[in-house]
């Protein structure tokens, strides 16, 4: 892992946040002047036209290259004049950001729609299954080194781990996983799912902590773990009947339908804290989510 001074996920995720605020939010003229101020430079320095960037940073992009043209980006001040020009420039692209916004909605619905039905087809086929859910992040003191790079590196260690059966992926019947990037953080995590036989396994809190210690593995110990089966946490659930991890017996139809919506809570583009982690930079042919059967 290459360490990087700046901070290329928090930068990506605050250029896409300027260019929604300035489309669709309310922003005031002299916000919008500050950060360009703020974030113009570092961005453009860490530009990697080797990536693929969402439709609000590709507008960023143009609009600002069209105004600044062949001057160096740390000679460039964003005056009044500039800033006019940055929000009459991103006008013309509104219609294509709200298109691929809708298309990016429309995919995880149908995303949504095939995990749902194999994960009702695999309860239908057994009478008990062992649902563990994690979420793999990047311990915060060192998520600005991460680059995109790095978390394509590590999930794809991660996938052949689990393709290779090792250690805690024994007895996984299915699997599926989902890419994002915070909002507020701009930090690369993912969303994971795994379904394992219950006739093999029935400790999910023990399971949970291998894979959490296996990312650790993965990733030179700065990556860390959020495990969802915990007795705590699984106790906050069923509170509120929205238990769907651990044990689910197929002839509980509460369990089998939270256990369902557990699952669909990778596929969802709506997250609880209203925030939008979708994944904002990728590489070429990087998928953000996927699902796999494992025998």
């Amino acid at each position: 892992m290459i360490y990087s001074p700046v901070n290329h996920s928090q930068l990506i995720s605050n250029v896409d946040r300027l260019v929604r605020d300035v489309l669709f939010g309310t922003i005031s003229f002299q916000q919008i002047k500050s950060r360009l101020n703020e974030f113009y430079y570092s961005f453009m320095i860490s530009f990697d036209p080797e990536f693929k960037y969402l439709k609000p940073i590709q507008a960023f992009i143009e609009s600002t290259n069209i105004i600044v043209g062949d001057a160096y980006p740390y000679n460039v001040f964003w005056d009044n004049e500039k800033t006019v020009q940055f929000i009459q420039l991103l006008l013309s692209h509104e219609k294509t950001i709200r298109k691929d916004y809708s298309a990016w909605r429309y995919q995880s619905h149908q995303n949504g729609k095939r995990l749902e039905n194999n994960v009702r087809t695999l309860i239908s086929n057994y009478s008990r299954l062992l649902f563990v859910r994690v979420d793999l992040k990047y311990i915060q003191e060192n998520s600005h080194h991460i680059t995109i790079r790095d978390f394509d590196f590590h999930m794809k260690k991660l996938r052949e781990a689990i393709h290779n059966g090792d250690t805690c992926f024994t007895h996984l019947l299915r699997y599926a996983w989902s890419l994002e990037q915070g909002e507020e953080n701009g930090g690369f995590h993912c969303h994971l799912l795994l379904i394992f036989d219950s006739s093999k396994h029935y400790q999910d809190n023990y399971l949970a902590d291998q894979v959490g210690q296996k990312w650790r593995d993965i990733t030179d110990d700065v990556g860390y773990c959020f495990v969802l089966n915990t007795r705590e946490y699984k106790e906050g659930l069923a509170r509120y009947g929205k238990l769907g991890i651990g044990m689910i017996h197929r002839n509980n139809m509460q369990e089998v339908e939270n256990a369902v919506n557990a699952a669909l809570y990778l596929t969802s583009p709506d997250k609880p804290d209203g925030s939008y982690q979708r994944l904002k930079v990728s590489l070429p042919n990087m998928n953000m989510f996927g699902q796999s059967m494992t025998h």
